[in-house]
């Protein structure tokens, strides 16, 4: 133990963090005394003469307000076992043992084979939680040791001899728990033939699924009407066979991991609807009370931000870790858990009766968002209403006695039509025509009404912890000017931040110049960032800043177009969304 402490140990760390102590910088006297060493045996450890035992390495860390593995060498760290990681942690294996309620001869069995028993749920969520490392690095640890390679290597030849022979063309059946190689396979993991089989059989129909499209693609790779055709269909076959290979080959490991994460019923069914619930603050305040004393459920959940759970421990949502449990497990747990499965479609039915689906994730999407970006024309109010024509005209007639030839004579959309001129004319012609265009704009704003619902969402917003912002290809002067009437006597209105058009109009929506912009000029994320929008241009500009996209289509023409660009998440009145933003907010007060 001394040698592979001595390799773990870090001297060097020790004394960084005793120099920077949370208490200040602490004397190697002054740190022996509070751990019950001396100051020659602090020396020693700094310098790699002497490495303290694991004990005395929690009380090193506790001492300088660090964790443990703070003090570690993490040169090697990829190589260590769940050994390395627990002395490195500070812990005996009693210590384990009496955190996690287990004899010792079952942890030294997990420690040096991999192996929990039947009926031991969720050991390496908590493991993960003590041992302060996420569930995918501890299981990394687990994986170096030698007992848990052999073990896969042995399983491994059965397993893809067994799924092979059940994927052959003229084979419909699955595997049996009475069959041999399920027998091999469940006695190698521990675990009841009955219980292996179930997770064997799901594998086999997704695969042979998988396999049948896989069959479909290579008819068409030969017998395509086109050889462009017939190539593209080559590579999704060969796609189609590389992942059925990959998921076939890494069937053991993954067999292997969920054995040792495996939750209860109970515990999954709890995952599951705060995977379903995604944010949703009444829902989670309702899940919360069931993670009380859950410790299966510890490295899976995280506290809401911005809730009293970050103080208090009341309110909690699913974390990484849950979340990569979830999806890689979800079809296993499934079929050796029906009765949850069936347990939570009976909520989803109540739910949805008393929750359209459309608001649901509405609320899910504002909820998640920390920007809101809104289009202008369309969706704050229509700028030059029925005289839209009117101004394209005269605007055409500027163009024209500067020599500017638009692509189109007939566009109807001023700033369309300024975009179609922008290669054919000076800079100086360009803003000339930009300063023509913007004094249109700016004097239709004064008498511009808000559009239904407008006024109203933006006060609704104003109230949440939103950052708000217009993102447009009209003139910044216009946008400002149709804000500054449409706050006294009406909703609340909150300042919003205004992107204008940019001064090269080659920057102009599609382009995701302005949408990045703002983003980045409000200090959020775009993966936090919303925009709602009514054009095709909002909806192009948005997937390429890589933000979420709310698109608004009075009529059906309008929506399919939208969709046809990209755009999931359609409603076709503002009013849809004044009712989502109005519910969060009820649920946060």
């Amino acid at each position: 133990m001394a040698r592979g402490l001595a390799l773990m140990f870090s001297g060097a760390r020790l004394r960084q963090a005793r120099s920077q102590s949370a208490h200040g910088a602490l004397s190697a006297a002054e740190l022996g005394d509070r751990v019950g060493a001396s100051k020659a045996q602090i020396l020693a450890y700094e310098s790699g003469r002497r490495v303290p035992d694991p004990p005395r390495i929690r009380r090193l860390a506790e001492a300088l307000g660090v964790h443990p593995l703070q003090l570690a060498n993490q040169n090697g760290f990829e190589n260590w076992e769940l050994a390395d990681l627990r002395r490195a942690n500070g812990l005996r294996a009693s210590d384990l043992c009496e955190q996690l309620g287990l004899k010792l001869h079952s942890y030294r069995r997990l420690e040096t084979q991999g192996l929990t028993a039947e009926g031991r749920y969720g050991l390496t969520p908590r493991l993960a939680a003590v041992l302060g490392v996420s569930m995918r690095a501890l299981e990394r640890h687990i994986g170096n040791v030698p007992a848990v390679r052999q073990r896969l290597d042995e399983v491994g030849g059965t397993v893809t001899a067994l799924l092979e022979r059940h994927l052959a063309p003229s084979r419909t059946d699955v595997p049996e728990a009475a069959d041999e190689p399920v027998k091999e396979i469940a006695a190698c993991y521990a675990r009841p033939a009955a219980t292996v089989v179930r997770i064997l059989r799901q594998e086999t129909r997704a695969l042979r699924e998988r396999r049948r499209r896989q069959a479909v693609e290579a008819a068409a790779a030969y017998y395509g009407p086109t050889a462009e055709q017939q190539q593209r269909a080559r590579r999704r076959m060969e796609n189609e066979d590389a992942q059925i290979g990959q998921l076939i080959a890494s069937l053991p490991q993954r067999m292997d991991v969920f054995f040792r994460a495996q939750l209860s019923p109970e515990s999954w069914e709890t995952l599951c609807r705060l995977h379903l619930a995604r944010s949703d603050e009444r829902t989670l305040s309702l899940l919360s009370p069931l993670l009380a004393g859950n410790t299966a459920l510890t490295p899976m959940v995280r506290p809401v931000p911005g809730t009293a759970a970050e103080h208090q421990g009341s309110l909690y949502d699913i974390a990484r870790d849950g979340q990569h449990h979830y999806v890689n497990f979800k079809n296993w747990y499934e079929a050796l858990y029906p009765w949850v499965e069936d347990s939570l479609r009976h909520s989803a039915r109540l739910t949805t009766a008393s929750n359209p689906p459309e608001q649901i994730w509405l609320r899910q999407c504002f909820a998640q968002s920390q920007t809101i970006l809104f289009s202008f024309d369309g969706i704050l109010c229509k700028l030059f209403a029925d005289n839209v024509r009117s101004v394209s005209g005269q605007l055409a007639q500027v163009a024209d006695s500067l020599h500017l030839r638009p692509e189109s004579s007939s566009t109807a959309d001023p700033v369309a039509l300024l975009r179609s001129v922008v290669d054919c004319g000076s800079p100086d012609q360009i803003r000339y025509l930009d300063g023509v265009l913007t004094t249109y704009e700016t004097n239709a704003a004064r008498h511009a009404e808000p559009l239904p619902g407008a006024a109203q969402l933006l006060g609704a917003l104003s109230r949440g912890p939103w950052r708000l912002a217009v993102v447009t290809d009209h003139a910044s002067a216009a946008v400002q000017t149709f804000l500054a009437h449409l706050g006294p006597g009406r909703e609340s209105v909150p300042q919003l931040g205004v992107f204008g058009r940019p001064t090269d109009p080659r920057l102009m929506k599609p382009h995701p110049h302005a949408v990045a912009l703002a983003t980045s000029r409000l200090g959020g994320d775009r993966a936090r960032t919303l925009l709602i929008g009514e054009s095709l241009a909002d909806a192009l500009a948005a997937r390429a800043a890589g933000v979420q996209f709310i698109g608004v289509a009075t009529h059906q023409r309008h929506a399919r177009m939208l969709k046809e660009a990209g755009a999931t998440n359609v409603v076709n009145t503002l009013a849809t969304l004044l009712a989502a933003v109005s519910r969060l907010n009820e649920s946060h007060e």
